[in-house]
C-alpha cells in the first residue's frame, strides 16, 4: 500500500473487547478503545471518515473519528439481540443496521435521532444485509437460507430461496461495483453466484452458477474493487480468492491453524491487497498477485472477528 498513513483507515475488534486502530503500513496499533458492554460484532466507516459505527447485543456505538475521544459520541441503544451488520450509503444520508431480531433498521445520518428512521422484518435471523450500487436497494441474508431484496424507494418486498431442500443459512452477501454479479456464501460451505440486470430500475437475478467454495461453514465473501476477484472466508481456517472471470481458485490463504475461523475480510482499493481477521487474534495482509502474507498486525488478545478498512479520499 503505497497511500500516505493518514488516508488509510484499517480498524478491528473482537472478543477482547477492544477496537483497534491500525497504522497499516508498520502494523503499529495507535489508538485503542474499550468496548465494554459486549464483544463487538461488526463494524462500518463513515464514507466521510468522520465516524466509525461499532454493533455489538443491543447496541450501536459511533465513535469520532477525528479525535482520539474514547466515549461513543452518539448510542442506538433501544435494539434487541445482537447487531451483525452495519453500513453507510456512498450518498451518507443513511446508515442500515441488521440484527438476531429479524429486523433491518434505516437510520437518518441528517437527523440527530437515536430511533430508526424505516425498518424491515424477515423470518428469521439477519445476518447480512448489503447495499446496491444504486444506493436504493438492499440484499438481506438470513439464517433460513433466503435473500430478500428490499427495493426502499418502492417499499418492495422479493425473496429468493438459495436451496428449499436444503436451506443453509445465508452468511454473506456482495455486489460488485457495476451491479453485473452478486455472489453469496452459505453455512455449508456454498457460493452461489447470479449475474445481475436492471442497475438503475428493479434488480432481476439470474442464477449463474453454484460451486462448493470451502469444506466447512463460510463466513464472507466480497469482489475486489476492479471485480476480477471474489474473496470468500470460512471456519476452515481459510480464506480463498476466486477469478470472477471462471470462478477458479487463484489461491487458497492458509492461516496458521486449519481449525482457527478466518471472520472478515476487506480489499484494498486498488484490489492488489486482501485484509483478513482470524479467531487467532490476528489481522493479515495478503498479496492478491501472489498468495503471500505481506504483513501481521498483532494485538487482539481473543479472536479477531470483524474488520473495517478504507483507503480512499472521504468522500
Amino acid at each position: 500500500m503505497t497511500a500516505a498513513n493518514d488516508n488509510i483507515l484499517l480498524i478491528t475488534a473482537g472478543y477482547d473487547r477492544t477496537i483497534r486502530f491500525w497504522n497499516a503500513n508498520n502494523a503499529a496499533v495507535y489508538r485503542t478503545i474499550m468496548h465494554e458492554d459486549s464483544p463487538t460484532n461488526c463494524l462500518a466507516i463513515h464514507p466521510q471518515k468522520t465516524l466509525l459505527a461499532a454493533g455489538s447485543h443491543q447496541h450501536i456505538k459511533m465513535y469520532d473519528l477525528m479525535s482520539n475521544n474514547p466515549n461513543p459520541v452518539m448510542k442506538l441503544d433501544q435494539l434487541q439481540k445482537n447487531i451483525v451488520t452495519l453500513g453507510f450509503s456512498e450518498e451518507r444520508n443513511f446508515m442500515f443496521s441488521g440484527g438476531e431480531d429479524h429486523c433491518v433498521r434505516i437510520w437518518d445520518m441528517r437527523a440527530a435521532k437515536t430511533k430508526a428512521h424505516r425498518q424491515t422484518t424477515v423470518n428469521a435471523s439477519v445476518n447480512c444485509v448489503t447495499l446496491h450500487p444504486n444506493q436504493a436497494e438492499l440484499l438481506i441474508g438470513d439464517q433460513d437460507g433466503t435473500i430478500y431484496r428490499w427495493d426502499m424507494a418502492g417499499d418492495k418486498h422479493e425473496t429468493y430461496t438459495i436451496d428449499a431442500n436444503n436451506p443453509s443459512a445465508i452468511r454473506s452477501i456482495s455486489i460488485n461495483r457495476d451491479a453485473s454479479m452478486m455472489a453469496a456464501v452459505t453455512s455449508n460451505g456454498n457460493c452461489q453466484v447470479w449475474s445481475m440486470t436492471g442497475f438503475a430500475a428493479q434488480t432481476h437475478l439470474i442464477r449463474r452458477t453454484n460451486f462448493l467454495a470451502h469444506k466447512r461453514y463460510a463466513l464472507k465473501c466480497l469482489f475486489s474493487p476492479d471485480m476480477t476477484l471474489l474473496a470468500t472466508t470460512s471456519a476452515d481456517g481459510t480464506a480463498k480468492i476466486w477469478r470472477t472471470s471462471d470462478l477458479s481458485c487463484q489461491y487458497e490463504l492458509k492461516h496458521d491453524r486449519l481449525q482457527n475461523w478466518v471472520w472478515d475480510c476487506a480489499f484494498t482499493s486498488d484490489s492488489l491487497y486482501l485484509v483478513t481477521v482470524c479467531s487467532d487474534g490476528k489481522a493479515r495482509l495478503w498479496s492478491a498477485d501472489t498468495g503471500d502474507i505481506a504483513k501481521e498486525y498483532i494485538g487482539h488478545q481473543k479472536p479477531a472477528t470483524c474488520l473495517a478498512f478504507d483507503d480512499r479520499p472521504a468522500r
